[in-house]
């Protein structure tokens, strides 16, 4: 049985093979801190496009990416749902057009949709990276549960170094008793997958002087833990809310979270301990999910954000309350934090020279404002129970 410490300097071994060197790699890094010392990462919830494209979805995204330009794009899984070889590749291509044409890198993780297909998804992310050519990042670690367990450095403005680490985990779909076939719920991130987010983490701290190397987790099913962070536990049980033998009030605290959440979090009845190793770790400062396409809250728990992203979809259910993209904007000067907001797909349907209200599907200019402004009145509901009211 290996040592952790030979397994470390395996690893060691791996990272500066494959980069030649930090400093080589950091002067032809894939993604690399501005000048400024800033970078923004776009992402995409949920899409589930299918063969017959969804106009508005992609507008969505083009005038998202057009306003903002981020450095990196994020499919967070739940990307395509048609039925077939060639209509997912048709649907994969959709998606991936306003991204292409933008020419902004970009990456992925699936959902528990994406291979309900027909499609398996190692067939899939092939799909991906022949569509995206050089702008699709993804790749998968071998011999791990799922498809798509990687990670991407960001190196520092000046090239010296790894500044920063992106993780993504194939949270995968669904549970089902081998016998009866009976669902059992959403599937977890698995022991073998967060032994290997470990050993990375330990050897990229090594690599970095021995200090962790500041992260952020992209997985598509939120993690149960959400319910201690933000949900009142019960003393009875409520089968569906019970999470870790613990039951809870479906029914979240105000003062425990920011934003919308407008359905129960759906995360796995089982777990591995990967929230667990994070903290153990102490290298993720922030989590972000797909899946609840309806919400869009942040809580945080033992110091890590867990935040769930609200649909870009337009073909799939939701309310335009939250319906949008996320942007995380991270400052090289202070890597323990970051910037998050949500940009409404109402919000982008006011802006001047906006096509979303004019495409096939789309909404009425003042549908849109009627919205803006339940979602400023909820906003004020919101911070009223957290003691202050802001408009």
């Amino acid at each position: 049985m290996k040592t952790a410490k030979k397994i470390l300097c395996v690893l060691l071994v791996c990272i500066m093979t494959a980069f030649g060197s930090v400093m080589a790699f950091a002067d032809d890094a894939a993604l690399k801190f501005d000048e400024n010392g800033q970078f923004e990462i776009m992402i995409f919830a949920d899409s589930q496009d299918d063969e017959a494209l969804e106009a508005t979805t992609t507008q969505l995204m083009k005038e998202a990416l057009a306003k903002y330009e981020p450095d990196l794009v994020v499919y967070l899984g739940d990307n395509t749902v048609a039925d077939g070889y060639d209509n997912q590749y048709t649907a994969i291509q959709a998606i991936l057009a306003p991204v292409v044409e933008a020419d902004v890198p970009f990456a992925l993780v699936f959902g528990n949709h994406d291979q309900e297909q027909g499609v398996d998804k190692e067939v899939l992310l092939a799909m991906y990276q022949q569509i995206g050519g050089g702008l699709c990042l993804t790749y998968d670690t071998p011999d791990l549960y799922g498809c798509g367990n990687s990670f991407l450095p960001i190196v520092s403005s000046d090239g010296t170094g790894i500044a920063f680490n992106l993780w993504f985990f194939d949270s995968g779909s669904s549970l089902r008793d081998e016998e009866t076939g009976e669902w059992l719920g959403y599937d977890y991130v698995r022991e073998d997958q967060i032994e290997w987010y470990e050993t990375t983490a330990a050897g990229l701290a090594l690599a970095n002087g021995g200090e962790n190397v500041p992260s952020i987790v992209f997985q598509h099913i939120i993690v149960p833990e959400v319910y201690e962070a933000m949900y009142p536990s019960l003393p009875f049980g409520i089968k569906d809310f019970t999470y870790k033998d613990v039951a809870y009030l479906p029914v979240p605290s105000f003062s425990a979270h920011s934003g919308f959440v407008f359905e129960p979090p759906c995360p796995s009845y089982f777990s591995a301990g990967q929230f667990d190793s994070w903290v153990e770790t102490g290298d993720v400062i922030a989590s972000f999910y797909g899946h609840d396409h309806t919400n869009s809250f942040t809580t945080t728990y033992k110091g890590i954000d867990i935040t769930t992203v609200p649909t870009v979809g337009c073909n799939s259910y939701s309310n335009d309350i939250t319906r949008g993209v996320g942007l995380i904007t991270l400052d090289e000067s202070d890597l323990s934090t970051y910037s998050y907001e949500v940009v409404r797909m109402c919000d982008l349907a006011l802006e001047e020279g906006s096509l979303l209200s004019s495409v096939d599907g789309g909404s009425s200019t003042f549908y849109c404002m009627f919205m803006n402004l339940v979602t400023k009145m909820l906003d004020a509901i919101h911070n009223l129970f957290n003691g202050g009211i802001s408009f």
